[in-house]
């Protein structure tokens, strides 16, 4: 009795493993689909020569390859190339994706996504950012323009999808970053990209602190970055009034340590 209970326990397990196995054969062939047999081919033999073969061939086949996919409409392969942005941003795919490939391919899919508001297009187009940095305004300015660079399509994303969770850590991790350049001159004052802030500057950094505290908090993340989120508190309010109330010769290193003597008296 226990063994026929075990053979048929193993029995049911094999009958759901090829379910699976089924099941995901199902999901690369329909991605294959994406791309027609030829197109396909193409894509292999560019794969193939950007291994080994010189630069000349390297572009004479991705050349090839993108030729290819004018012959069909783009709705039969865009859902390939956005497939390909979701390996390379999400899985972290190790692929080179030159130029003439992202132009007129990858990008064209993402924009056709993003403005129908397909999830995941905006972290895509986001965390291929260092592209739209080198396309000299062919493609950036296809994007709106509070969407254009990685920080600001993060923010759209879950703005999108406030379920987003790579989006969000992305952003956090972002924005960490920011902050912490912020205050990379203390005790000579606070930064504002490469300048000094000024005390305008200072209060959009209080608002950008606001945000990144309960980003954070959402992630459970605020004990990790406690001490940053002081850090700035402290520094931000500090620094503002010290510009608007700057006695002549005072440093912003004086003004602290004026501002620590009286909080002890």
């Amino acid at each position: 009795m226990g063994e026929h209970r075990g053979r048929a326990s193993r029995s049911c397990s094999m009958k759901k493993w090829s379910s699976v196995v089924f099941l995901l054969a199902i999901a690369i062939t329909m991605k294959a689909k994406m791309l027609t047999e030829a197109q396909l081919k193409l894509w292999e033999a560019y794969q193939h020569a950007e291994g080994r073969d010189p630069r000349a061939k390297k572009l004479l086949a991705l050349e090839s390859f993108l030729v290819s996919l004018s012959a069909s409409t783009q709705s039969e392969w865009f859902p390939w190339a956005r497939s390909l942005a979701e390996r390379v941003v999400d899985g972290g795919e190790k692929l080179i994706l030159r130029r003439p490939l992202f132009e007129r391919a990858v990008f064209p899919a993402l924009l056709t996504g993003f403005r129908a508001g397909l999830p995941g297009c905006a972290r895509w187009l986001a965390g291929l950012s260092q592209h739209l940095l080198n396309d000299r305004g062919e493609c950036s300015e296809q994007l709106p323009l509070e969407a254009r660079t990685e920080w600001e399509l993060l923010r759209e994303a879950l703005r999108r999808d406030p379920a987003d969770r790579l989006s969000r850590r992305r952003l956090i991790d972002k924005m960490a970053g920011r902050l912490r350049f912020s205050l990379h001159e203390i005790p000579a004052g606070v930064l504002y990209g490469m300048d000094g802030a000024s005390p305008e500057q200072c209060v959009e950094l209080e608002q950008e602190l606001e945000i990144f505290s309960r980003l954070a908090e959402e992630e459970n993340l605020e004990q990790d970055y406690r001490e940053l989120i002081q850090s700035c508190r402290l520094h931000f309010s500090a620094y503002r009034d010290y510009l608007l109330h700057r006695v002549r010769d005072c440093s912003y290193e004086q003004y602290l340590a004026q501002k620590q003597a009286q909080g002890r008296k």
